[in-house]
């Protein structure tokens, strides 16, 4: 029978020729009958509210509302038929759908759904698991439905090539691109044929990795372009710029690149003939299109031009403030800056011996081993399954610069160093003359022997480059300018005298100033 109130609020249900979506098969129709609550959004086609559907379950199926489906696996809130007995929920489309499925690419002979539970090996993807079983009764093939539908050619965002479906690997060592474990050869899997790179079924077609396209039997997409037109011999027309940009050699120390904000020591690079705009070689020849962990969507890159609403961001990694260029995906709200979207794959830093390879932690944040704070998105090691005690580094600390780093504290260059061996014995910071913990990174003087905390000379505003204009939420158009007046200004925020190396200050009040760490705290 028809359920005659609302599963919500408990209101009666009127009958109409609804053309709302149908909350139990999502379906629009409105020649369709149905019933309706006046208080919610709750709909439904009467057909739909039929018990008498071809899911052959042993027991009496009802009528719930917002579980999960344990065929389809589909998670959206929906009304669905459930046995409490078995914990056994079926949606609509799954409950109307036939038991035999003949689906070719999958398998030779039909397949048999059974709708009870049952903890066996997947002959498809090679994963244990107690599930809902699709079985073959001529060859006793055992396979999860949803391995039957697999996608055959498709992107991920760990890689920049087109993945396709193969059916086994065959003999080899492999190794699954996304989460480092073996991928048996004998299995399902997901291969470039481009390159040598696999991943298992499984973790191809995860929600946050893949983008939900089939691409089978679509033209590849078109090759990029290139970010700079080639003038002459030492001229190039980058995309970024109204001007032509010079290669050049030894520039000095206190310059910053505009796309990543590192100053320059004495590598190559390109500065504007016209205006102080420069770019070192790499991020010159930085791609138009990448993809990364942080979005299941390609990122584009983009500049941070003076005109923008906001000239600042937000990285979604490192969770810094960023001035310089940007890869992002404004439909989806996903930004990084160019730093961070350069680790993609197995990175090597000094803080640890071995490979550390990039993860997202969709369900919870994990706590970097160096400077103890937490992030979703992180490097970790995975040499011996943990032996090295789950050792995780954040992007933050990832992307710190590690040599010829200069601050007005030291008059020589200074690197970033780790451990007992290269700290002095006072473990003190020349800035803020606090106790430090070598573990957790220092930048050390060679010749001096001092040593600097790394907050103290990076604040939470990524590599800031003097002279530059922040348009601030609600606050207006602010300057960055060095703090080495003899008279530090106070600071309209905080009402005390700005600390740290750089200050703001207002174009429209002149004498209005911030800290930069009261515009930026600490997140």
């Amino acid at each position: 029978m028809m359920p005659m109130r609302c599963p919500n609020d408990g209101n009666l249900l009127k009958s109409t020729n609804t053309s709302s979506k149908c909350t139990a098969c999502y379906e629009e129709d409105d020649k369709k009958q149905g019933r309706k609550c006046d208080h919610c959004n709750f709909s439904f086609h009467e057909e739909c509210m039929n018990l008498n559907l071809p899911s052959h379950h042993k027991h009496t199926l009802k009528l719930a509302n917002y579980y999960q489906c344990h065929l389809c696996h589909d998670d959206e809130p929906k009304v669905l038929y459930r046995c409490s007995q078995c914990d056994f929920n079926i949606c609509i489309p799954c409950a109307r759908k036939p038991l035999i499925i003949n689906q070719a690419k999958a398998h030779k002979h039909e397949l048999q759904q059974i709708p009870i539970k049952l903890s066996f090996t997947c002959d498809a993807c090679g994963f244990f698991s107690s599930d809902y079983p699709c079985i073959c009764h001529q060859c006793c093939f055992i396979t999860h439905r949803k391995c039957i539908f697999l996608p055959r050619v498709i992107y991920i965002n760990r890689h920049d090539h087109r993945v396709s479906h193969v059916s086994s690997l065959g003999p080899g060592n492999w190794i699954c691109g996304i989460c480092h474990e073996p991928v048996q050869g004998g299995y399902v899997a997901y291969s470039c044929l481009i390159c040598s790179y696999v991943v298992h079924s499984k973790c191809a077609t995860d929600r946050y990795i893949w983008d939900g396209r089939e691409l089978e039997g679509k033209p590849e997409e078109e090759e990029e372009g290139k970010p700079f037109e080639v003038i002459d011999q030492n001229l190039i027309k980058h995309f970024s710029h109204e001007h032509n940009l010079e290669a050049s050699l030894g520039l000095q120390e206190d310059k910053h690149c505009y796309a990543c904000t590192i100053s320059f020591n004495s590598e190559r690079c390109y500065r504007c003939t016209q205006c102080d705009f420069m770019l070192h070689v790499a991020c010159a020849n930085l791609p138009l299109r990448k993809r990364h962990l942080i979005s299941r969507r390609q990122l584009n890159l983009h500049v941070n031009y003076s005109s923008a609403k906001f000239t600042y961001f937000s990285c979604d990694a490192c969770e810094r403030y960023c001035t310089g260029f940007k890869y992002a995906n404004y439909i989806f709200g996903f930004q990084i800056d160019v730093r961070c979207a350069s680790i993609t794959d197995a990175f090597k830093h000094e803080s640890h011996p071995h490979w550390l390879f990039p993860f997202k932690s969709y369900e919870s944040r994990r706590k970097c081993t160096v400077c103890d704070s937490v992030h979703e998105v992180h490097l970790r090691c995975i040499i011996n399954h943990g032996a090295c005690g789950g050792f995780t580094l954040c992007f933050k600390c990832a992307t710190l610069p590690t040599q010829l780093v200069r601050h007005k504290y030291d008059d020589h260059p200074l690197s970033l160093g780790y451990g007992e061996g290269n700290a002095n014995s006072t473990y003190c910071c020349g800035v803020c003359e606090e106790e430090g913990f070598p573990e957790r990174g220092f930048y050390w003087c060679r010749d001096c022997n001092s040593t600097l905390h790394t907050k103290c000379v990076f604040t939470n505003l990524l590599h800031p480059r003097p002279g530059y204009t922040l348009k601030i939420r609600d606050k207006g158009t602010f300057e960055l300018l060095p703090n080495n007046s003899l008279s530090r200004p106070t600071c309209y925020e905080c009402k005390n005298h700005c600390i740290g190396d750089l200050v703001l200050k207002s174009q429209v009040n002149k004498s209005v100033f911030m800290c930069s760490s009261c515009v930026f705290p600490e997140k």
